[in-house]
């Protein structure tokens, strides 16, 4: 609730022929940064965006472990000052995502956001996300990324 958390919707402009592989491929913090610092506020008639949901589940404990954290993961560990015993160790790490846009706004977890309020009178300034696009869940006191995904098929 507020609008501390908002959406952020990287959508290619059709007729730049620039694609969503464009866009990915500069992606970083710095020039998501600089994207929004370029932005200039506009007033739209209507937003369009599809309905979609994602969920998804990674495990992490090989990538955990190539990053360095080998012993976590062994019996070596040692996390006796969890619960007093040194026989404890992380056996996997498990990430769980859900994203759910819909008519009513956004629901990554336990963040919330408007995203969209149509008006019926005679659009003018549109936005309509019909193709491929990039969305940001972020903090906007922090500035943290929350989640990110992105939409390949919007029609699906």
């Amino acid at each position: 609730k507020g609008d501390r958390i908002s959406m952020i919707i990287l959508l290619p402009k059709k007729e730049s022929g620039y694609t969503l592989k464009d866009v990915e491929k500069e992606l970083s913090y710095e020039n998501l940064k600089k994207w929004l610092m370029k932005m200039q506020k506009t007033k739209l008639d209507a937003i369009y965006i599809p309905k979609f949901t994602f969920k998804t589940k990674y495990f992490l404990k090989d990538a955990l472990t190539k990053m360095g954290m080998k012993t976590s993961f062994s019996g070596n560990a040692d996390f006796s000052k969890i619960t007093g015993k040194k026989d404890l160790f992380i056996s996997n790490v498990i990430h769980q995502a859900f994203i759910d846009v819909n008519e009513k706004g956004t629901e990554a977890a336990a963040a919330t956001a408007i995203v969209m309020k149509l008006t019926a009178i005679k659009p003018t300034h549109i936005f309509r996300a019909d193709h491929p696009f990039i969305f940001i869940i972020q903090d906007k006191e922090t500035g943290s990324i929350l989640f990110m995904g992105r939409l390949v098929n919007p029609a699906e």
